[in-house]
């Protein structure tokens, strides 16, 4: 299962609210939290091959360029899952993890996965969870998070695996 993660400026490790107009980027390995997320990948056969990222400012001002670019790089990587996040409770970073989820539905083929704290996200997460695979998280500094990304990479799994995610979503998703 070859996945690529999306994150914001901070997630990525490039900065804080500072750094907001971070231009689109990427990387091919797991860069700043995304390392994480990599370690549960690799239990199951899994491995991240790019980190994409994107300053919140930046992609509120260019997302029709970001959403193009994010979807047609992960095309040509041949990815199998688009991870975006974890969001934990970052409102702008959410909604830009949601709004990139749909364009891969309407431009690619690549399924996402998503995970956001409901905190400060409630209505984002009213609004989407019934075209997206969000699962639920603590927000920043919150008990859970190991779990969490656990249901991340489970429901990773299932998708590669063209399987069932009902029972997925009652699990673990909004």
């Amino acid at each position: 299962m070859k996945a690529i993660i999306i994150l914001d400026q901070t997630q990525a490790g490039l900065g804080g609210k500072e750094r907001a107009d971070t231009p689109l980027g990427g990387k091919k390995l797991a860069l700043g939290s995304a390392d994480t997320t990599a370690k549960a990948l690799s239990k199951v056969g899994g491995e991240v091959i790019g980190t994409f990222y994107c300053g919140t400012d930046f992609y509120k001002d260019n997302s029709d360029l970001v959403q193009e670019k994010f979807t047609k790089m992960a095309d040509k990587m041949n990815a199998d899952v688009v991870i975006l996040g974890p969001t934990y409770d970052y409102p702008e970073f959410s909604l830009m993890a949601c709004e990139l989820s749909l364009a891969f539905k309407k431009e690619s083929k690549i399924p996402t996965i998503q995970a956001t704290a409901i905190e400060k996200n409630q209505e984002l997460i009213d609004k989407y969870k019934a075209d997206l695979l969000i699962v639920k998280m603590p927000k920043k500094g919150g008990t859970g998070l190991s779990d969490s990304i656990e249901h991340l990479v489970e429901g990773c799994k299932v998708i590669s695996e063209n399987g069932d995610l009902t029972q997925f979503k009652a699990d673990y998703c909004y």
